[in-house]
């Protein structure tokens, strides 16, 4: 099967692009309700069901579904608890769907051979890893959450190069289009009842907070620009304006400073470094003076323009709560400096003192990943995992100049969020999905991995061609 290296798309088309996925993905969104009315009505039961999902899924070659179907289940996973109690089994079973795709890769190897490289650019840090658990008073919690973690890293790029590999970029097209419908899910959320999809005023959707579902559109919106960077007709200029318009109504109604923000670092600086790294340099040391020029006079900014409400000026001096958390989290860093106290470490500290965090304002983790990961593995662990972060996006960026744009993006949002500390979320993922794109060359090349009759010079227009035939 060969794949042009454009999708052919009538401008008219656009409309019905995400009707046209819904309908070759048909046995996926069935399955999605069986799962949503198995969690309501046989809570347990979704246990065994998530895991005989992906079995299913193997059995009928429905591969995208296999990946599609982790992304939901981990985005059901982050639904608002009390709002939908019965829904807190899938916090747990969605393990089980981790591990019934492992097995399956770990069985079935050589199909997805040759492996992604972005398992082996973090392998010293998931060795590592495992050193700090012997500190740790939660040692079962804490080796589940690095096992979790690393397999991550395995699985997901790895089920990501396979898909392409027998799909070409329609599978790309259906993913992206898949992501972009689990927000608009939301919308069926707030019909039913405000209260479903609005925390305070503030969209969030299927997701359990406002945070959460920015943090998503934000991370979908780099992996949007960095495929239409790589192929530019793969979306028609109507679906681009689709896609992108949609993520970014989201990530606005979402009142997130911080992800909207980690938004348009991405969107201005990958065209400086698109040019020369040098111009990104420099961009990003100019966003630095000006940020420290505006943050000494943004509050007098923010009443000029009239966007009180939206920027929640009442928690701009405290950031949410979140410097104190940091201030917080700091003092327990001290003791844990060098080495951490293993995976859940951070996780730990924050319920223990619990209620003594929420008089003083506070409800939530450390909102720092930085932090997050220095009081689970230590100075030495986060200089590792920084340096295989670096690494990753500085090579990718021989591929994919707008990688370095993703790599400064990145530093900025988790430095609010803890998001990628943490292995089963619907974060995470995404950005694993961003890493495997620009790290491929398989995908980033495309336009090198060329049929048979290209290769020998005929008129034939070249196209890439999968690596395994369907």
């Amino acid at each position: 099967m060969s794949v042009s290296n454009s999708i052919a798309s009538d401008p008219n088309e656009a409309p019905t692009a995400m009707l046209k996925f819904l309908r070759e993905h048909w046995q996926l969104f069935l399955i999605m309700v069986l799962w949503l009315l198995t969690g309501m009505y046989l809570n347990q039961a979704v246990f065994a069901l998530l895991p005989l999902s992906v079995f299913f899924f193997k059995s009928r070659e429905l591969w995208p579904e296999v990946l599609f179907g982790l992304l939901l289940v981990l985005v059901l996973s982050d639904i608002e608890k009390d709002m939908f109690p019965m829904m807190r089994v899938f916090k747990n079973a969605k393990n089980f769907y981790l591990m019934a795709m492992a097995f399956i890769f770990l069985v079935e190897v050589k199909r997805f051979a040759p492996l992604s490289s972005v398992f082996t650019i973090f392998l010293p840090f998931f060795i590592y890893s495992i050193f700090p658990l012997v500190f740790s008073d939660r040692m079962l919690v804490g080796l589940q959450k690095t096992i979790s973690y690393a397999l991550m890293f395995l699985i997901v790029p790895n089920y990501l190069l396979y898909n392409y590999r027998r799909w070409g970029w329609d599978f790309i097209r259906n993913l992206l289009f898949f992501m972009v419908a689990v927000l608009l899910f939301g919308f069926v959320m707030q019909a039913v009842d405000v209260r479903y999809a609005q925390v305070a005023g503030r969209f969030r959707g299927i997701f359990g907070n406002p945070n959460g579902m920015a943090i998503y559109c934000y991370l979908t919106l780099m992996l949007l620009g960095v495929v239409v960077s790589i192929n530019k007709g793969l979306f028609s200029f109507r679906e681009r304006v689709l896609l992108f318009g949609a993520l970014f109504y989201f990530l606005i109604i979402s009142g997130s400073r911080a992800s909207l923000s980690a938004a348009m670092i991405f969107l201005v600086f990958h065209r400086f470094f698109a040019a020369s790294p040098f111009l990104g340099l420099l961009g990003l040391v100019s966003l630095v003076f000006v940020v420290e020029v505006v943050s000494s006079n943004l509050e007098i900014i923010i009443v000029s323009l009239g966007l009180e409400e939206y920027f929640r000026l009442e928690t701009l001096e405290d950031g949410s709560g979140r410097y104190f958390a940091w201030q917080f989290s700091w003092g327990h860093v001290q003791n844990y400096f060098v080495f951490g106290g293993g995976f859940a470490n951070d996780e730990s500290i924050m319920r223990r003192y619990r209620l003594y965090l929420e008089t003083q304002g506070h409800q939530g983790g450390v909102h720092n990943t930085y932090l997050s990961m220095w009081l689970n593995v230590g100075i030495v662990g986060l200089l590792i995992f920084l340096r295989s972060f670096f690494l990753l996006f500085i090579k990718a960026s021989k591929l994919v100049p707008m990688s370095t744009a993703v790599l400064f993006s990145c530093l900025f949002s988790i430095m609010y969020e803890s998001w990628l500390m943490g292995s089963l979320n619907p974060y995470t993922i995404v950005l694993l999905m961003v890493m495997t794109v620009v790290t491929e060359p398989e995908i980033a090349n495309w336009q090198d991995f060329t049929n048979e009759d290209a290769a020998e010079g005929t008129e034939e227009e070249a196209t890439p061609v999968p690596a395994i035939a369907s």
